[in-house]
């Protein structure tokens, strides 16, 4: 089952053949050093990922864990999944 990286706005990354290698990304895009990640589920196939407060930046978007179908059944619209690219 392939499981994709989104939030409320894009498409982020994926697809990847595990849940496990779609968190580790995850935690790496949140540059996230703790030593549990902080993680809700929201259904049998979708998870919401906190990363840590950025300094930085001041806040980090949450990253939706998901397989499509399963956010589908959420009501994520079926346009999150479409990959746009810029020439």
């Amino acid at each position: 089952m392939d499981w994709h990286i989104i939030n409320h706005r894009d498409y982020i990354d994926g697809a990847f053949p595990a849940f496990e290698d779609a968190l580790k990304e995850a935690m790496a895009l949140g540059r996230d050093t703790r030593p549990a990640p902080r993680l809700k589920r929201r259904s049998a196939d979708f998870f919401v990922y906190r990363p840590p407060y950025d300094k930085e930046e001041h806040w980090q978007a949450e990253y939706w864990i998901c397989t499509k179908p399963g956010a589908l059944a959420l009501g994520v619209p079926e346009s999150r999944f479409e990959i746009s690219v810029a020439a």
